[in-house]
């Protein structure tokens, strides 16, 4: 098996399951096969590659629970223990949290940045897709007002970690793609760096933790794989790099 990224201040608590998926897997016949986390399933490999992969990670006979993400700022709780993946799926969100053990939670990225976020006081945990779109939204920090709100958890508390994405030396964007930035963070100036004229290289982890400390999160609390998509090795799927490609799984769970 392909090495799978985790946090290792994750792995302190034993109550937790996480892991990131890394682009190969050795099958069955011995041979290395890429991850397929994409489109239709009419073969079930799709769901047989989810399945592989929290098997590897040690979650079994347990479906996961993703929604369909839009790149926008919503947030799905989800609080029905009841309730089926293939129910859970048809919401359209960029976030989910739970309190719910034995319910593997996760985000599909390809250069995109996947945060997990984990209330270790309440139990309480969440996948965030926080693309440029949902960057731009703060998605980070209503999910952190939002679990003080559902859950009364306490920002100070809460440990974040953010995977590999797209870094600031590779995702070059428009202007217009940077001033909503400029707008949201007047008086900062490390989450981005101007490249060519009209060009801007931006940084969605720098934008994020900013967010984040705005939101009341620990520098200490925020950990971040410092892994570009982009330009790091082969192992990682990235769109800017290879237009149609596949995805990258970020998964946590509470043990049951």
């Amino acid at each position: 098996m392909f090495e799978k990224i985790k946090f290792n201040q994750f792995e302190t608590f034993s109550e937790l399951v996480h892991a990131i998926s890394p682009r190969y897997f050795r099958n069955d016949q011995g041979k290395t096969e890429e991850f397929f986390f994409l489109g239709n399933d009419k073969n079930g490999e799709k769901n047989y590659h989810v399945k592989r992969f929290l098997e590897s990670i040690g979650i079994t006979n347990k479906p996961l629970y993703f929604v369909n993400q839009v790149h926008g700022d919503k947030i799905y709780i989800l609080d029905d223990a009841d309730l089926t993946s293939n129910e859970v799926v048809k919401f359209s969100a960029d976030a989910l949290l739970t309190h719910i053990p034995g319910k593997p939670i996760g985000v599909f990225t390809a250069d995109c940045l996947p945060i997990l976020i984990y209330d270790p006081r309440l139990k309480v945990i969440g996948a965030i897709h926080a693309g440029r779109r949902g960057s731009e939204q703060s998605i980070l920090l209503k999910v952190v007002r939002e679990m003080n709100r559902v859950y009364e958890s306490r920002p100070e508390e809460l440990i974040v970690g953010f995977g590999p994405a797209i870094g600031g030396c590779c995702y070059e964007v428009e202007d217009d793609c940077v001033q909503p930035f400029k707008n949201m963070l007047p008086d900062e100036a490390n989450w981005f760096r101007t490249g060519l004229p009209g060009k801007y290289f931006l940084n969605l982890v720098a934008v994020n933790k900013i967010e984040g400390e705005k939101a009341g999160l620990l520098p200490e609390n925020i950990f971040s794989i410092d892994q570009c998509t982009c330009c790091s090795a082969q192992n990682l799927y990235s769109y800017r790099r290879e237009g149609k490609t596949g995805r990258i799984l970020t998964t946590i769970m509470l043990r049951p």
